[in-house]
């Protein structure tokens, strides 16, 4: 990332996009593998 932004608003950007990510593709990192599971 830029040296402007601090590292903790990285943090917090990071951690704002997996959530964004486990919202709109629940299967996501894992696969289709864990929703079949269930």
């Amino acid at each position: 990332a830029t040296g402007y932004v601090s590292s903790d608003y990285e943090d917090v950007f990071a951690f704002a996009l997996l959530v964004l990510i486990l919202i709109f593709r629940p299967e996501g990192i894992l696969g289709r593998s864990t929703a079949q599971k269930v």
